[in-house]
């Protein structure tokens, strides 16, 4: 390989990794959004089992999820109506993200609505799975962003994985899934977004 051959290859590695260090420092918001969303819905649910409110969990879970896929689709639902047409199309990176991201999103929230319609989700193993899906996110997500620190994110949520699994059939079950959707959703969110370059 020739000096501006490897030079070249370089400079599109380079480029790569800040498309996608990009992207996460944008869509960063996405993540705390998230993150608090479903704090929120652990918490409501460990509160109706805790008979502190008669709402039915389901309603809760509605609530919190509805609004975060708005929040997470106001981008390409722009597109789709027309008001974001100038917007550049994304680089291979970002739309490799993108979609890691949002198949993720949709596999667990059509798994969640056939595990609730099953009346399987009194069984409990599904958080394990929520999270076991969050660390491979977060792990891909690393490397395509060549940002380390979020590898240890991933870490935390399959280790989260098995203490959900080892807690599924008691009720602390649900305010572990509330603080790990606080620590290792919104928190990496939040820092990726004070690492967020200011808009000129």
């Amino acid at each position: 390989m020739t000096d501006d051959a490897l030079r070249d290859e370089i400079a599109f590695i380079r480029q790569a990794i800040e498309e996608g260090r990009g992207w996460a420092s944008v869509h960063s918001p996405a993540l705390v959004v998230w993150g608090v969303g479903m704090a929120i819905a652990y918490a409501g649910t460990y509160g109706c089992a805790l008979g502190w409110w008669r709402i039915d969990a389901n309603w809760i879970w509605a609530a919190c999820v509805v609004p975060c896929w708005l929040y997470s689709m106001r981008g390409p639902a722009g597109r789709l109506m027309g008001l974001a047409q100038d917007r550049p199309a994304a680089r291979p990176m970002a739309r490799a993200l993108q979609m890691l991201w949002l198949g993720c999103g949709i596999f667990l929230t059509i798994f969640a609505v056939a595990v609730i319609l099953s009346g399987e989700m009194r069984d409990g193993w599904f958080g394990a799975v929520i999270a076991g899906v969050f660390g491979i996110g977060f792990f891909v997500s690393a490397s395509l962003c060549n940002l380390p620190w979020v590898r240890l994110v991933a870490v935390g949520w399959w280790v989260g994985a098995l203490a959900i699994y080892a807690l599924r059939h008691r009720l602390e079950v649900l305010p572990l899934s509330a603080v790990l959707m606080l620590a290792l959703m919104a928190l990496p969110g939040f820092l990726l977004l004070r690492g967020r370059p200011a808009a000129p």
